[in-house]
C-alpha cells in the first residue's frame, strides 16, 4: 500500500472511530444526565394486558446538533410480576412493518416469558407511529394497473416527491433504526435485549447486532433474509421450487389429485395464455376488458406459496382459470394492491430495498438466477423501476459483509416457505458461533408454532443456544387444498 493510500485509509479509519465515538458519547450522557424515558399508561386493540406508550425524539440524519428531529414510538407490556432487565424486543419484516400494530400476538406469542420480562416495541422509523412514511401507489390510478404493475414506477416517483417535502428518504435505512433502537434502549434503562425478528426484520437485527454487539443477548432470528444476498434476484427460484413441491403434494392427496389430476399441464396452458394475453377481466370503472399481465399473475402466485395456508387455493386458481374464470385471480391481485399501504409503510420499503438490494444485482446474475421460471424477471425489473427515481442511501464500508456474531442466536425455519429458502439460513448461520437452528414441517414465512414456544423459552432463560435442546419438531401437515 502506498503511503498516500494508506494515509487515506487512516483519514477514514479516525473519521469513522470518531462518528462512533461521538454517537457513544452522547448517548452515554444522555443515559447519564437524566431518569430513563417516562411511559404513560395506554390502552391497544385486541390486547387485555396494562401497557405503557411514550416516545423518544431523534435525529432524523446523523448529524446531532441541528436539523430535522422525528419522533420514535414506544410500547413497553410490562412483565406480570419483577421484571428481569432484559425485554423482549420485535423487529418486524417488510420491510416498513410497524410493531406496535401487533402487540396482541406477540403478547400472546410470548405470554410464557412475559411473567417476568417486559416486551418491548419500537415502531421503526418511517413505519407506525415513527413518522409514518405512508404512501398508497393505487390511489388515483386506473383499476388496470394493479393488474399491470405491482410497483407503478410513476406513482413511486410521486411517492418520493411527495415524502421528501418532509423526509430525507435516506435516513430510514436499517443502519439507522439501529440506532434508534440503541437509544431507546438506553433511555428506558434495560440491559442487553432478546431480539426475536423474522424476515426482512432479521436484516435489521443483524445490522444491529454488529453495531451494538454488547446490547443483545439473544436473537431469534425467523426465516433469516441475508445482509449479503438481495432477495429480489432470489425471489423466482425459490418460488420455482415452491411450486414444484405444490404439485407434488397435490398429486399425492387424494382430493387434490381427484379435482385436478392434470394441474401441472393446467399451470403451463395458463402462462400460454397470459403470454398470447388472451386473458381477460372486468375492472369495476373501466368499461371495457382489460388484458391480465403474465408477470403480475406470477408475482401474486408466488405470494400465495409463501405460506401453506394460502398455498392451498392455488390448484383451485390455476384450474379455474384454465376453465376460463380469471376473475378470482383478478380480484385477488386488485384487493392486495389495494391493502398494500395499510400493511406496510411503502417510503420504508423503498428506501430500505432502493439503497440495500437493488443497487447490487447484477444483469449476468438477474439473466442466470430468474431464466426457466414461472415468474421471470418480472419482480425484478418492477423493483428496479421503482427504485430509479428514489434517494439512495450511501452504505457504511463492509455494510453488506456478511454478518459475524458471538451472541447466542436461534435460526427457525419453515420447510415450506416460497420466500427464505433454507439455504438463508445455512448461509447466515456460518458466521455464528453461539447458534441453534429449529427447521419446522409444514410451516411457511415467519410462522410460529407450539413447538417451537418451548424452545424459546429455554432459550431466552438460558441465553445460550449451546445448551439448547432442540428436539425435531413433528411435521405439521399441509391444510386441505381448496377444491370447489
Amino acid at each position: 500500500m502506498s503511503h498516500s493510500t494508506r494515509d487515506k485509509a487512516l483519514r477514514r479509519l479516525c473519521a469513522s472511530l470518531l462518528a462512533f465515538t461521538s454517537l457513544v458519547d452522547i448517548a452515554g450522557a444522555a443515559e447519564s444526565s437524566r431518569p430513563p424515558l417516562a411511559l404513560g399508561p395506554c390502552t391497544l386493540p385486541q390486547l387485555a394486558r396494562p401497557a405503557r406508550c411514550g416516545s423518544l425524539e431523534v435525529p432524523e440524519g446523523s448529524d446531532q446538533s441541528g436539523g430535522r428531529r422525528i419522533s420514535i414510538a414506544i410500547v413497553v407490556i410490562p412483565a406480570a410480576a419483577g421484571a428481569l432487565p432484559d425485554p423482549i424486543a420485535v423487529l418486524m419484516g417488510g420491510p416498513g412493518e410497524d410493531a406496535i400494530s401487533a402487540a396482541s400476538i406477540f403478547a400472546d406469542q410470548f405470554a410464557p416469558l412475559l411473567r417476568d420480562r417486559d416486551l418491548l416495541l419500537v415502531d421503526q422509523r418511517g413505519t407506525g407511529r415513527s413518522n409514518a412514511l405512508d404512501c398508497d401507489l393505487f390511489a388515483g390510478e386506473d383499476p388496470a394497473t394493479a393488474l399491470r404493475d405491482l410497483f407503478p414506477p410513476l406513482a413511486a416517483e410521486r411517492c418520493a416527491k411527495q415524502l421528501q417535502a418532509r423526509a430525507d428518504l435516506t435516513q430510514y435505512t436499517f443502519a439507522q433504526s439501529a440506532n434508534d433502537l440503541e437509544r431507546v434502549r438506553r433511555a428506558l434503562g434495560y440491559g442487553p435485549l432478546n431480539l426475536s425478528a423474522g424476515s426482512y426484520g432479521t436484516r435489521a437485527a443483524q445490522v444491529y447486532l454488529r453495531a451494538y454487539p454488547q446490547s443483545v443477548r439473544t436473537a431469534h432470528l425467523a426465516s433469516v433474509v441475508p445482509i449479503d444476498v438481495p432477495p429480489p434476484l432470489t425471489m423466482a427460484k425459490s418460488a420455482q421450487a415452491a411450486l414444484e413441491a405444490l404439485f407434488v403434494a397435490c398429486a399425492s392427496d387424494a382430493g387434490c389429485r381427484a379435482a385436478f389430476p392434470n394441474l401441472r399441464t393446467e399451470f403451463h396452458d395458463v402462462l400460454a395464455r397470459l403470454d398470447a394475453g388472451s386473458a381477460r377481466v372486468t375492472v369495476p370503472g373501466v368499461a371495457s376488458s382489460v388484458p391480465l399481465n403474465r408477470g403480475r399473475v406470477m408475482e401474486w402466485f408466488r405470494s400465495q406459496l409463501y405460506r401453506p395456508g394460502t398455498a392451498a387455493a392455488v390448484p383451485w386458481l390455476v384450474h379455474r382459470a384454465y376453465e376460463g374464470d380469471w376473475q378470482p385471480i383478478a380480484d385477488g391481485i386488485v384487493a392486495s394492491a389495494r391493502g398494500m399501504h395499510s400493511e406496510l409503510s411503502v417510503g420504508v420499503f423503498f428506501s430500505v430495498t432502493c439503497s440495500e438490494d437493488i443497487p447490487f444485482m447484477r444483469e449476468q446474475d438477474i439473466e442466470r438466477e430468474t431464466r426457466g421460471t414461472f415468474l421471470g424477471d418480472y419482480r425484478v425489473r418492477q423493483q428496479q423501476a421503482a427504485c430509479k427515481h428514489w434517494p439512495r442511501a450511501s452504505l457504511p464500508d463492509r455494510y453488506r459483509a456478511a454478518a459475524q456474531s458471538a451472541v447466542p442466536t436461534l435460526f427457525v425455519s419453515g420447510d415450506t416457505d416460497a420466500a427464505t429458502p433454507l439455504w438463508f439460513t445455512e448461509h447466515v448461520a456460518r458466521g455464528f458461533t453461539n447458534r441453534a437452528e429449529v427447521v419446522l414441517g409444514g410451516r411457511g414465512h415467519t410462522e410460529w408454532s407450539g413447538c417451537l414456544e418451548p424452545i424459546y423459552e429455554q432459550f431466552v432463560r438460558g441465553g445460550s443456544a449451546r445448551e439448547l435442546d432442540t428436539p425435531s419438531c413433528e411435521a405439521v401437515p399441509r391444510p386441505p387444498f381448496k377444491t370447489k
